[in-house]
């Protein structure tokens, strides 16, 4: 794993998180090479305590990272969004089977060093001329949550309907429709998920595979586990059989969320709004979140509930879009009253279009693929406009406070 390399006077600034006295020797007899001796600068900490400070400081030109007890999934969403950074990092832990050093090197780890480190044990050169060149970051994806504030509002509807408008808009743009330059959709409801039923489509219970083991997770992985619904668009949507492993399943969305951005340009998640109240780590990797909600009170309450629970996380916020969907009726609460009750605009509005709407589940397809032209088909891609130009504005604006419990007539 370490390789032996040609010693260099090239001088590069080091840094070390390290938690135990053997890591810390490990460092020290890693930096008998450099041309100025032992000028490591010495954290206290792990890989998660790097990453809590990634993006707010900055570091050396490398830096090695003792592994914490983070289960292996987790470690690997925190390094590649360490790497997503741009620090270039060495690990340091314990001997290790060669699939999970590969699953680190595909992370974007640039070596690991076993610890304890034994003398006489070969090491890898930071000072060599070729090591010192880096790559610069690879651009990662882009990702939307849809969350419906209650039930029958069409949440599922419009994150079937935005993965499809995105997935046109990168066939419009000419760009290639592997690797990276697709669209994933994850339905993230694994009691009752009905993406699979509602596009006509067989389940994907590779999901599984992927949520349990995400180390595996790569674009080949990807492509062999889901289905491909069109052209440049593909689904996981599967149902547990067993409850019991369903926090098991849940704890893993994280990651895999991790890796769609790795692999696809955009990608949509339909995400029950349990995950929001409880604050879940998929909030994590959400860049954009969509709360959809009807014209009626509960809905308004329930909206202004999540409103005040986003505003309320320590992590940074996703963008929030507040979408009005009228395929409930409920009280009829104009656009401006519920905006005004909830203290946040409304983003767009979803109009009913039964007939359309219809015609598409009976077929299995995607509004945007049956009904191109239809006032929802419209809207949407609409939406999936703004939602790319926002992609490249820059950061967002903060989650408004909410005053759920005011009731406008």
């Amino acid at each position: 794993m370490n390789q032996v390399l040609p010693l260099s006077q090239t001088a590069r600034r080091v840094e070390a998180f390290v938690a135990t006295e053997a890591g810390r020797d490990a460092v020290a007899y890693l930096m008998r090479q450099a041309p100025d001796g032992d000028q490591a600068t010495y954290h206290t900490g792990t890989l998660e305590t790097l990453s809590r400070l990634s993006g707010m400081a900055e570091f050396g030109d490398i830096v090695l990272a003792e592994l914490g007890s983070s289960p292996l999934g987790d470690t690997l969403e925190l390094l590649r969004d360490v790497v997503a950074d741009g620090v270039e990092i060495v690990l340091l832990g314990p001997e290790i089977d060669v699939p999970t050093y590969r699953a680190y090197l595909a992370g974007g780890a640039k070596d690991y060093l076993i610890v304890p480190h034994q003398e006489g044990d070969p090491l890898l050169d930071l000072w060599s001329a070729s090591t010192a060149l880096t790559a610069p970051p690879t651009q990662r994806g882009k990702s939307v949550a849809v969350c419906g504030v209650c039930g029958g509002v069409g949440a599922s509807l419009l994150a079937t309907n935005l993965a499809a408008a995105l997935a046109a808009s990168v066939k419009t743009k000419g760009e290639n429709q592997t690797g990276a330059s697709r669209v994933g959709l994850l339905d993230a409801e694994l009691h009752f998920g009905t993406l699979a039923v509602e596009l006509d489509v067989e389940m994907t219970p590779g999901v599984f595979d992927a949520l349990t083991t995400p180390e595996r997770v790569d674009a080949t992985f990807l492509q062999a586990t889901m289905h491909e619904v069109q052209s440049g668009l593909s689904v996981y949507s599967a149902e547990i059989e067993d409850p019991a492993l369903l926090p098991r399943y849940e704890a893993g969305l994280a990651s895999l969320m991790g890796a769609f951005k790795d692999v696809f340009t955009s990608s949509v998640v339909d995400l029950p709004r349990r995950f929001v109240m409880d604050d879940h780590p998929v909030l994590e990797t959400v860049d954009d979140l969509v709360l959809v909600l009807s014209p009626g009170f509960g809905a308004v309450r329930s909206a202004g509930r999540l409103l005040d629970r986003l505003n309320r996380r320590n992590s940074p916020q996703p963008r929030v879009w507040l979408s009005l969907s009228h395929l409930r009726r409920d009280a009829g609460l104009s656009a401006k009253e519920i905006a005004d009750a909830l203290n946040h605009p409304l983003s767009f509005e979803l109009p009913l279009c039964a007939n359309d709407i219809a015609r598409a589940s009976v077929k299995g397809e995607p509004l945007q693929t049956l009904a191109p032209r239809s006032a929802y088909a419209r809207r949407v891609r609409q939406f999936s406009d703004d939602l790319q130009k926002g992609w490249t504005a820059g950061p967002s604006t903060p989650v408004q406070s909410a005053s759920w419990w005011k009731k406008k007539a």
